[in-house]
């Protein structure tokens, strides 16, 4: 399997995924202000791998990215200027209730293997996601609406819709401080992600569900993800105990 990486100076995107010549290619645009970060973790993080990378990046670009990039390491155990102290994940509403009795987010390969009758395809085959991103649990920045996704696997078809009508499941706060801090946090330049699961015991803060912020199921993804954030910022002062799954 091959990845192939570009770097261009789009100021339309960050990154924009697509396929080229059959290759999953990611495009960095280096007008986003930390670009080296992205292009140097994909180009570490997947050599490390099996998976082959194709950068299309000249040579004065990469001298540049790698002086920026430091001592950098895409597992470093510390968060960067950038990154947020909290990130979060989200699930649809039939597997909430999974979660919460194994209390820890699983990647769909893992779920796979372990559940009989799971899920044909993870929702990223629709997207064109290349098959090793489902050994992952993904991460997101609390001030990324991922409900339009989650939304988009609850209704079965893509759609970026934020207004778009769906049965909301639950946004799970993680400590992700504390998931650099055990080298468990990963960056593929694309994603911010910990392989294989994440133990809410040790590192969930808190979560959201339409039941907890007393709305009702059907919502939509703008509704769920600023309700929740707005209830989580009302709690963000005050510790959690690990173990407050109910």
């Amino acid at each position: 399997m091959k990845i192939k990486c570009v770097l261009t100076d789009s100021k339309e995107y960050r990154q924009f995924n697509c396929y080229e010549n059959s290759i999953y290619t990611i495009k960095i645009s280096n007008n986003y202000e930390y670009w080296y970060y992205d292009l140097c973790d994909l180009i570490d993080f997947y050599n490390d791998t099996e998976i082959e990378v194709v950068t299309k990046v000249n040579d004065g670009d990469l001298t540049l990215a790698r002086k920026l990039y430091g001592s950098h390491k895409y597992n470093e155990r510390v968060l960067r200027e950038y990154e947020s102290e909290v990130m979060v994940h989200s699930t649809t509403k039939d597997n909430v209730q999974s979660i919460l009795s194994d209390r820890k987010l699983k990647s769909w390969k893992l779920l796979s293997a372990e559940k009989s009758g799971w899920e044909r395809e993870p929702i990223g085959a629709l997207l064109g996601d290349i098959d090793d991103f489902s050994n992952y649990v993904m991460l997101s920045g609390i001030s990324q609406n991922n409900e339009v996704v989650t939304a988009s696997k609850a209704n079965k078809i893509i759609n970026t819709d934020i207004n778009q009508s769906y049965a909301a499941g639950a946004r799970f706060y993680l400590d992700a401080k504390k998931l650099a801090a055990d080298g468990l946090l990963l960056r593929d330049g694309a994603h911010v992600k910990v392989k294989d699961y994440i133990d809410l015991e040790k590192y969930l803060i808190w979560y959201s569900t339409p039941e907890i912020l007393g709305i009702d199921e059907r919502t939509t993804p703008k509704e769920f993800f600023e309700l929740s954030n707005e209830k989580f910022k009302e709690i963000q002062g005050r510790i959690f105990p690990c173990n407050r799954i109910e």
